[in-house]
């Protein structure tokens, strides 16, 4: 997969871009501001995209996301930087309706608006995607099958929030594919907590206490897949369930390398982060018709377009056998 070759150079250009302070002429005539949902080392990650995307391009950039997920604390941060008047909103929404009024002020004040995880987002110029949302999902039941080599029984799935794009795509391709494909497992429901570790890790060990058949879960959020993994270790319930999830590699290494966690599937923040700063500058520069099927980006390739949206496939599959290679 392309992206996966990307990875060392853009750590090297990461770590170049910590050290530059972007005070050159052209610099000061644009800011970029990115949003993420909340502080954690995947918008750590996000956030350094965001700045080397914006030393390459040329502009200023700030970023900023709430210490804990709300949508309302990310619709005020992003209220103040309209206010200030940046020229671009680099954001990754928790709720995409609720977004919507604060884009649509954004637009009035000339603000181009770029989201990621957030597909067809209503008032954005464009919504980027490093993955096809509905093969993702897909991916990650297939993954969770082989992983828990086609045991019968249930299984529960976490998301952010019932409101997050992306996360909520994911969960209804999988279980979609899963009521098609592999009948012999049963959801149990949808729990709205994986950017929350501590819960995510104790609903875990409640279902295995109530489900005597649970199968595994599939955690699609920041915090889920690490929280279930130190509970897990904690409780020392190594090869109890099995556990696939989104979150960045370097959070869950040592479940990986110890077997509470199975599998993660990801894609570099970073690197979708760049692609939203190419996509802000070029809207700013005039150049949004280019942006539409057949467009290509020479590190990217060419997406595919659903609506305002442009879906590139590069998705990571990182086991205890190649967490090592990643260093976020």
């Amino acid at each position: 997969m392309r992206i996966k070759t990307l990875l060392s150079a853009l750590a090297v250009g990461l770590t170049l871009c910590s050290s530059v302070a972007f005070t050159e002429a052209s610099a000061d005539e644009l800011t970029f501001a990115g949003v993420g949902k909340i502080s954690t080392p995947w918008f750590a990650r996000h956030k350094a995209g965001i700045m080397l995307g914006a030393e390459e391009n040329g502009v200023k950039a700030e970023y900023m996301a709430p210490t804990v997920a709300s949508h309302r604390k990310q619709a005020e941060i992003s209220y103040d930087f309209i206010k200030d008047s940046v020229n671009a909103l680099l954001v990754v929404p928790n709720d995409a309706k609720s977004l919507e009024k604060v884009f649509q002020a954004a637009k009035k004040n000339g603000i181009t608006v770029i989201t990621h995880e957030s597909p067809n987002q209503v008032n954005a110029d464009f919504d980027v995607e490093l993955i096809d949302n509905d093969k993702f999902g897909i991916l990650l039941m297939d993954e969770f099958v082989k992983l828990s080599k086609a045991k019968k029984g249930k299984y529960a799935i976490y998301v952010g929030s019932l409101s997050v794009p992306s996360h909520n795509v994911w969960a209804q391709a999988a279980i979609k594919h899963q009521k098609d494909k592999y009948p012999h497992l049963e959801l149990i429901e949808i729990f709205p907590i994986s950017e929350n570790r501590g819960v995510s890790g104790k609903t875990a060990i409640s279902l295995i206490k109530k489900h005597p058949d649970l199968v595994g879960i599939i955690a699609l959020g920041s915090e889920g897949a690490p929280g279930i993994g130190h509970s897990l270790k904690s409780k020392n319930l190594k090869d109890t369930i099995t556990v696939v999830g989104v979150t960045t590699p370097l959070d869950v290494k040592d479940y990986l390398k110890e077997d509470y966690v199975q599998e993660i599937l990801l894609w570099d923040p970073a690197q979708a982060a760049r692609v939203q700063t190419i996509l802000a500058k070029m809207v700013i520069d005039g150049r949004k018709d280019e942006i539409k099927p057949g467009f290509s980006l020479s590190e990217f390739g060419a997406p595919r377009f659903d609506g305002n949206t442009l879906i590139f496939d590069e998705p990571l599959i990182v086991t205890k056998d190649n967490v090592d290679n990643y260093d976020f």
